[in-house]
């Protein structure tokens, strides 16, 4: 800090630390010499980059300009405004992907799964599955068919692979009921409960968008 000094009023002196980093004195010998009244409040006051803490409490460090940063502030806002808003559409958009993704990774291997069931060659007309793949279709697929309590009945006793009673060349999944009846389900309806009940939000813009009109049997 550069101070300009005129002559201090009878008995006043400028106390000085010689050594101090923020004051650069005109004269080597103002120490000695007295200054009048008047120009005291004439004292002018340069800021320089070495400022410590201990400029807060120097009256010229009071006394300087202060910018208004509104208009700045304003600017920035509208900036950050509009990014946020990009990034929220590109969150909503990423969002939809994700979930996307996670469908997908849910249920494709589950039609990959009965697809291998019914058209591998590993099961026969009226075989009924391995206990791991009856265990599959149930707790992952039948479960979540719009009609399970109907289909279940009063119980599974077995699933099986047979000809869908419609159409006599397509192989569907047939429940083995407790008292012997045997009733056929659909595996893709059991695929769109699936994804209606897990994702609910995402479910009719899912099934529009991926699923096409398929035969009874499917």
């Amino acid at each position: 800090m550069v101070l300009v000094l005129g002559p201090s009023p009878p008995f006043f002196r400028l106390p000085l630390r010689q050594n101090s980093p923020h004051v650069m004195l005109s004269s080597t010998c103002v120490t000695s010499r007295t200054l009048n009244p008047l120009p005291v409040a004439a004292l002018r006051a340069v800021r320089t980059q070495g400022i410590g803490a201990g400029a807060a409490d120097d009256p010229a460090v009071l006394r300087r300009p202060v910018v208004s940063p509104v208009v700045a502030d304003e600017d920035t806002g509208e900036e950050s405004l509009v990014k946020k808003g990009e990034l929220g559409e590109r969150t909503e958009e990423a969002e939809w992907v994700d979930w996307e993704d996670q469908i997908l990774q849910e249920t494709v291997p589950l039609v990959g799964f009965v697809r291998m069931i019914l058209h591998s060659g590993k099961y026969e007309i009226g075989d009924r599955l391995s206990s791991d793949h009856e265990k599959t279709i149930v707790e992952k697929l039948l479960l979540y068919h719009p009609e399970s309590e109907k289909k279940i009945g009063c119980g599974v006793e077995y699933i099986k692979v047979g000809l869908h009673p419609e159409f006599q060349e397509s192989r569907c999944l047939f429940i083995v009921r407790s008292d012997g009846q045997i009733v056929d389900f659909s595996y893709w309806k059991c695929i769109k409960g699936l994804i209606r009940k897990k994702y609910p939000l995402y479910a009719d813009s899912f099934i529009l968008r991926h699923f096409r009109r398929r035969r009874p049997n499917e």
